[in-house]
């Protein structure tokens, strides 16, 4: 008889049941990790809450983790029993033409561990070896929970070429947002300008590095933003709101031959009218996308970068965490945050923890 586990499954839209499932069995080339902890994605929302809004039913959702090693392949060599670990969840198709050229967050047929396979929200999760980090240092198994998304932040700012003593402005101030303005800083950004609709994100914003801060509903944010910047514009603008309306603004808004970059995904079309397209054209604005945070060496630079920055204290995760819940619980609060009716910033599933 198989084991079994405590997870969050996934049956349909709406659908979230907290069951005993099998522990699942790894291959020689996996590692089965003990979940201490899971962050829930702004992707999470409509994956769970929309209808066909998985790629597959029943499914155990969760891709932003970290645990401690179980059980290792025979293949396995380079992490051990009982080791501290974090999960880079993209697993790639290495066969694919853009994988052999190291854009693996690009490449066709790849998936993400919690979207096309079983994730984290359950005791265990099964993990190829590749995709397993070793935690050293101070970074403890709930700032490891961070990672995944801090990574997508620090990705933007490189796809921003930030140059040191640039005006930075970050529009939309969720979780990614948060740690975009923190990798801003740490890419030589001199100014960070934050922009949000709600004080309490502006206020954390803030806490986080931001040196200006603006409630776009209350204030007329292009005459700010100019005094700001001696009338000029910031030099880079990362949208991380995923809304078409700051989708325009970013273009509107940043300095002549500056960079936009669009981190959040609006779901939307994006209409230009004559005046912003022409922009782009006169004022020879460089607009970029920015997708995942993978690269050579797998999982790469960036998630390098952000393990150095977050031991040294230069990213901090715990700041942004407004609730941390348990695996019963998670289903009640991804209605609950898709309707709006709980107020949250960053929700963490504590599983096993530390």
């Amino acid at each position: 008889m198989m084991e079994k586990m405590n997870a969050a499954v996934l049956h349909k839209a709406g659908d979230i049941r907290y069951e005993k499932v099998n522990i699942p069995e790894i291959d020689d080339d996996d590692v089965l990790i003990k979940v201490a902890y899971c962050g829930v994605c702004g992707s999470d929302l409509p994956r769970t809450q929309k209808e066909n809004g998985a790629r597959m039913y029943p499914l155990i959702i969760g891709h932003e983790f970290s645990g401690i090693v179980e059980k290792i392949g025979k293949n396995v060599s380079n992490i051990k029993l009982g080791q501290k670990v974090a999960v880079a969840p993209l697993v790639p198709n290495w066969d694919n033409l853009l994988s052999k050229e190291g854009y693996y967050g690009i490449s066709d047929d790849a998936y993400i561990i919690g979207t096309g396979s079983n994730g984290a929200m359950a005791e265990y999760v099964k993990v190829p070896k590749e995709n397993v980090i070793a935690l050293t240092g101070n970074i403890d198994l709930l700032d490891a929970a961070g990672l995944e998304p801090a990574a997508i932040g620090f990705h933007a700012c490189r796809r921003a070429d930030i140059k040191v003593g640039d005006t930075v402005m970050v529009l939309g101030c969720g979780s990614i947002g948060q740690f975009t303005i923190q990798c801003a800083k740490i890419f030589g950004a001199k100014k960070v300008i934050a922009v949000d609709i709600f004080d309490e994100k502006l206020d954390l914003a803030e806490e986080l590095g931001a040196d200006i801060t603006i409630n776009s509903k209350k204030e007329d944010i292009f005459k700010r933003v100019m005094e700001e910047t001696d009338g000029f514009g910031p030099q880079v603008i990362l949208e991380t709101a995923g809304s078409h309306f700051t989708q325009t603004q970013s273009i509107q808004l940043v300095k002549k031959h500056g960079t936009v970059v669009l981190v959040g995904l609006s779901h939307a079309p994006l209409s230009l009218d004559a005046t912003t397209l022409e922009r782009i054209l006169r004022a020879e604005i460089t607009l970029k996308g920015s997708w995942n945070s993978y690269t050579a060496p797998f999982p790469g630079r960036d998630w390098e970068g952000v393990l150095h920055f977050m031991e040294n204290g230069q990213i901090k995760f715990k700041k942004m965490i407004s609730h941390e819940i348990t695996l019963e619980e998670l289903s009640n609060y991804l209605h609950g945050m898709s309707t709006k009716d709980i107020p949250f910033n960053k929700v963490v599933v504590k599983v096993e923890g530390e």
